[in-house]
């Protein structure tokens, strides 16, 4: 198996580390011009501690899940990583994605750790790759589902537009092994997925069991959310918290800004005065979803500081 195809820092890396940062300071500074910061904090500062507790601790839980699918995914191809390895190593990801907004994120992390046993850097690389394209596949068929529940109130071309991209993507990912054929051979995609990606898509069982996984993470999630909303007080049925969740968590995945700062508070800002809610408790909510996830990365911190283990080199071993 070959090196994957890994972006380093560089001068390019930097430019675009520098790009991100400014479009999510230019969307919040957006923000906070149009909306009141006061009243936002106000809102925050309301949420009931026990229902935000209830939300951090679904939070985690789906943590766990994510950790188990990825687990499931390095041992189908050889690895002989512990499920305990594995949590170790993800929940150090998470607080490496939380204080390093860089290329050498959560992903980074988790797979140098991973890679340091057999088969290899590369292979771990590949492990971390299609857990998170798995993960964001399996988001956007529940984002699709939910659309076409009773609860989206988005514009229908909206809705349809919406609709059509995920179940597009959803039924795109399955069929990667065979699009990637209509590519040139030495094409960048086609060999990424042909030398990376191919060994999961064989194992259906392997596939099935990370789709399922993924599914369970996104679920618990929405839950998780649907504690915020009520920890704000804000009645807001649960389908249509399964309807914008998994839309603003696409927006934030997008490799625009640092961590989908800006722009995950303004796709909040967007679609949930469809469900009645003002764009104050909005941005609020997505602040409070913010801070779960930021706890559950300093937890990830707490792992780090007992480990024995130091990060390992990017560098070294990088052909394993």
């Amino acid at each position: 198996m070959n090196a994957p195809l890994v972006n380093v820092e560089t001068s390019s890396g930097y430019w675009k580390s520098l790009l991100r940062w400014g479009v999510s300071i230019g969307l919040l500074a957006l923000l906070f011009t149009r909306f009141d910061f006061t009243t936002i904090l106000h809102v925050c500062l309301r949420a009931t501690p026990a229902f935000f507790v209830g939300a951090l601790l679904l939070y985690l839980l789906s943590q766990v899940l994510s950790a188990l699918r990825w687990c499931n995914l390095a041992r189908g191809i050889g690895f002989r990583a512990t499920f305990a390895e594995c949590l170790e190593y993800y929940t150090i990801g998470m607080f490496f994605g939380l204080v390093v907004p860089s290329t050498l994120g959560s992903d980074a992390a988790r797979a140098l750790y991973l890679g340091e046993a057999p088969p290899g850097r590369a292979a771990a690389f590949s492990t971390v790759l299609f857990d998170r394209l798995i993960g964001l596949v399996m988001l956007a068929a529940v984002a699709a589902v939910a659309l076409l529940g009773p609860h989206a109130d988005l514009p229908v071309a909206l809705e349809l537009g919406v609709v059509g991209i995920c179940l597009s993507l959803t039924a795109g990912w399955f069929s990667v092994p065979w699009l990637v054929r209509l590519l040139p051979p030495e094409q960048r995609w086609r060999r990424l997925v042909e030398e990376e990606l191919l060994p999961f898509f064989r194992d259906r069982t392997l596939l099935g069991t990370a789709a399922t996984l993924s599914l369970c993470v996104h679920l618990i999630q929405i839950v998780s959310q649907w504690l915020l909303t009520w920890s704000l007080g804000l009645n807001v049925p649960f389908g249509f918290v399964a309807m914008y969740h998994p839309l603003v968590a696409l927006a934030a995945a997008l490799p625009l800004t640092i961590g989908g700062f800006g722009l995950r508070e303004a796709a909040y800002a967007a679609l949930l005065p469809y469900g009645g809610i003002n764009a104050d408790d909005a941005i609020a909510l997505g602040l409070l979803w913010w801070a779960v996830a930021a706890i559950g990365g300093l937890g990830g911190g707490l792992v780090y500081g007992l480990s024995s283990r130091a990060l390992p080199s990017l560098r070294s071993n990088a052909r394993r």
